[in-house]
């Protein structure tokens, strides 16, 4: 089973030339998104970073490709498969895919596309293992929630039990050979929103790699998916935020926590961005699916696996399981086969355990920020030189 090492209290400022580095490496990345660090430009092969819009989200991507003509057009079809999905996945959107399933009559096989299928299919195996901690079928009390955080006020219970009563993945067939899923019951509602940034991320890896450029890194928002490493370079360098820092054009700004990954995934779940607060009770927009309420307090996990859809639902998972239940899920996803950080001190390959990692931070009763991390982590030490990723904030 996965071992968590403990961080005890984290100060929430870093002193001396470290804390100074970390605030110049960090300037252009908002509060809480892990800031993405590579090989310096002008290196050969010709390094591409690029943004733009997606998913709600700022979507940026980098890669190294043989020109630079060359590396636009692979971007662009990155973005060009981000947005497609976009239009499947969202269900922010009354004309995608998945908000046309959540209309279907009830015992009806709908066909479904091999993508929606895809989330569908990894969603109901989480939720099974998670006993419904992880559940896309709760969209009905996500957009209860949703409305709750826009008027900043507590919905009645009567109506957060009606609506959590009304998701439940069992109520959902799959059939794999026709590719189509079938309501058993009326009032479900889809929001994939835990899972399909990290899809979408997958998915423009792979359009990279097609293309030639699978030197490559995409990054939706708080979801990071790396292909193989910079040239020269062993791993790409991912700085993690610390829960409660200051932010990162502030003097005394927190060192981030510091990961090698390459050919693998990270994804960071919690209510750093997303609260709200009613007489004086802060809840995060992350809901236990099984009381139906959101969860208290100030969380924030991040997850390491082999794939950015795993990496994306199961640190959502993660920040309402107990520590114990989270460790048996960890142990049930596909860890990464090669992060990098063996390099860097961390254990050999031969001794890094089938399962993803993770780490999670807590703001505590005292105001202090407590970490902890499974044992194999891939931690590494703040690297001498670290170019942030361009873009548009």
């Amino acid at each position: 089973m996965t071992a968590w090492v403990g961080g005890g209290a984290l100060s929430t400022a870093a002193g001396g030339l470290r804390g100074v580095a970390a605030i110049a490496a960090l300037t252009l990345v908002p509060a809480f998104e892990p800031s993405i660090f590579g090989a310096a430009p002008g290196t050969a092969p010709i390094r591409v970073e690029t943004s733009a819009p997606h998913m709600g989200t700022l979507v940026r991507i980098v890669l190294y490709a043989d020109s630079r003509p060359a590396g636009d057009a692979a971007a662009a079809a990155a973005f060009a498969r981000i947005d497609d999905l976009d239009a499947r996945l969202s269900d922010y959107r009354d004309d995608s895919e998945v908000a046309a399933l959540s209309r279907a009559a009830v015992g009806v096989a709908v066909p479904v596309s091999d993508d929606l299928f895809a989330v569908l299919a990894s969603s109901e195996a989480l939720a099974r293992r998670t006993d419904g901690a992880f559940d896309v079928t709760a969209g009905r009390l996500t957009h209860l929630w949703r409305r709750a955080r826009r008027v900043n006020a507590w919905p009645d219970a009567a109506v957060v039990a009606e609506a959590r009563a009304a998701g439940g993945f069992a109520k959902v067939r799959l059939d794999p050979r026709r590719r189509t899923a079938t309501l058993t019951a009326p009032g479900l509602e889809f929001d994939p929103g835990g899972i399909a940034k990290g899809y979408a991320a997958d998915e423009a890896l792979r359009v990279l790699r097609a293309r030639g450029t699978g030197a490559a890194l995409v990054a939706i928002g708080g979801d990071i998916v790396a292909g193989d490493p910079p040239p020269g370079q062993l791993a790409w360098t991912v700085a993690i935020p610390r829960l409660g820092a200051a932010s990162a054009d502030a003097a005394g700004a927190a060192e981030p926590h510091w990961i090698a990954l390459v050919r693998a995934a990270v994804s960071t779940s919690g209510d750093a961005e997303q609260w709200m607060t009613v007489d004086g009770v802060r809840r995060s927009h992350v809901i236990d699916l099984r009381s139906g309420w959101p969860v208290t307090g100030r969380t924030a996990t991040s997850v390491v696996a082999a794939r950015g859809i795993d990496a994306d639902a199961v640190s959502t998972a993660l920040g309402i399981l107990d520590a114990e239940a989270g460790a048996r899920l960890l142990d049930t996803v596909r860890g990464p086969r090669d992060s990098g950080a063996h390099h860097h001190g961390a254990p050999p390959l031969a001794a890094r355990p089938p399962g993803a990692q993770a780490l999670w931070q807590r703001v505590d009763a005292t105001g202090a920020t407590v970490a902890q991390h499974s044992i194999h982590w891939p931690a590494i030490a703040r690297p001498i030189s670290a170019i942030t990723l361009r873009g548009t904030p």
